[in-house]
């Protein structure tokens, strides 16, 4: 459970990109690629050859790897601060918030 709890943050390290000069709006700027879908597979990819390695249920520990981390990104979606989330990133470059916004950014 520890190990999903922490993926469903991952996304949230890319406020390293500050540190670089990154801008917020750029693919890999605060709430850009790492909050996408795509992003959530290529997690989850990792995590399934990892229980798979370990003989453990690779689809199971892959699909819950994906929850995890896309939910995060859908979440900020439903905030109401910020540029929005790029869910759809390398196919939009294009940030998205949900229509109904009922979490306040702290």
């Amino acid at each position: 459970m520890a190990l999903f709890s922490l993926l469903a943050l991952l996304p949230d390290a890319d406020v390293v990109a500050f540190r670089f000069g990154i801008p917020y709006s750029a693919p890999w700027g605060h709430r850009g690629a790492s909050h996408s879908f795509v992003f959530a597979v290529g997690v989850a990819l990792v995590v399934a050859g990892v229980a798979w390695a370990l003989r453990a249920p690779a689809a199971r520990w892959g699909a819950l790897a994906f929850v995890a981390v896309a939910s995060h990104g859908v979440l900020d979606a439903l905030t109401n601060g910020g540029l929005g989330a790029a869910l759809f990133w390398p196919f939009s470059h294009g940030r998205f918030f949900a229509p109904v916004r009922p979490l306040p950014v702290a």
